[in-house]
């Protein structure tokens, strides 16, 4: 009976050695799973991943914003390009009339033989033209000058088809006289304001008074009429500046300085003129 005890006790103690060792198996399915820490560090960092994104978002310009949000953006840079293309074009003259010195070329279309080129108009205002002998050009538009030679043309040639073209322009000019650095007559390519003549003339000297500006227009009665022009108050942007027209003269006075500059100069010729008296 004893024997069989003994052997019953060794067969469980060796199923449970059995069992222990066993038992300490490093890559069970417990192990293998997420830890609790791994999982909250994983969601810490796709929740600073979205915040970086939403922080990105708001910091650059929508590429999706509608077309009533950019609207007056887009209304606000069509006003600006507007004004500048007004005054791009107030700087052309509307209708240009020929004078001596001017230089034009006359082209019939397919028709070399009737066409000129670099015709300078002399001081009577008349160019030879061939076949139809003269054509008064002074004082007129180019439109006007095409209409009557390709009248004119038109006994000789069937339907002609004229262009007059400008190539330069000496017969505009424009005086500049008073307290300025180069006084002198200019000529005008285009429009000026009284403000781009002075400069072109050099600009208003120290001794010139820039509030007290005329442009004097000659009328058609022949009598001259004066425009008075606050130079200072137009560099200010306070007061619209005058546009030239061909024959106007810009006078510039003086101001105070000058006068006190006169009298100082009488002043010490005086004194010098005792002086070598004594």
């Amino acid at each position: 009976m004893r024997p069989v005890l003994h052997r019953c006790i060794f067969i469980i103690l060796s199923t449970f050695a059995f069992n222990s060792v066993f038992a300490q198996d490093p890559k069970s399915d417990l192990d293998k799973a997420p830890k609790p820490v791994e999982q909250n560090s994983r969601k810490q960092t796709r929740e600073r991943q979205v915040g970086q994104k939403q922080e990105s978002n708001e910091t650059t310009p929508d590429s999706s914003r509608s077309g009533a949000d950019r609207q007056p953006l887009r209304r606000e840079d069509e006003s600006e390009v507007e004004a500048s293309i007004v005054n791009y074009v107030n700087s052309f003259f509307t209708n240009t009339r020929l004078g001596p010195e001017d230089v034009i070329t006359v082209d019939v279309f397919d028709q070399p033989s009737y066409s000129r080129a670099n015709i300078t108009v002399p001081p009577s205002g008349r160019v030879n033209y061939p076949v139809i002998g003269q054509v008064m050009v002074a004082g007129r538009s180019v439109e006007a000058i095409e209409k009557e030679i390709t009248e004119r043309l038109s006994e000789y040639i069937r339907e002609p088809k004229v262009t007059v073209q400008i190539v330069q322009v000496h017969s505009m000019k424009y005086m500049v006289v008073g307290d300025v650095a180069t006084p002198g007559i200019y000529e005008m390519t285009r429009r000026m304001t009284v403000n781009e003549a002075l400069a072109k003339a050099g600009d208003v000297n120290r001794y010139g008074d820039t509030k007290n500006i005329n442009v004097l227009r000659m009328q058609p009665n022949g009598q001259a009429t004066p425009i008075p022009v606050n130079l200072h108050e137009v560099r200010r942007g306070k007061a619209q500046d005058v546009f030239l027209i061909p024959g106007d003269t810009i006078v510039v006075p003086g101001n105070k300085f000058k006068t006190v500059d006169k009298v100082m100069s009488v002043a010490t010729l005086g004194y010098w003129m005792r002086v070598i008296a004594r």
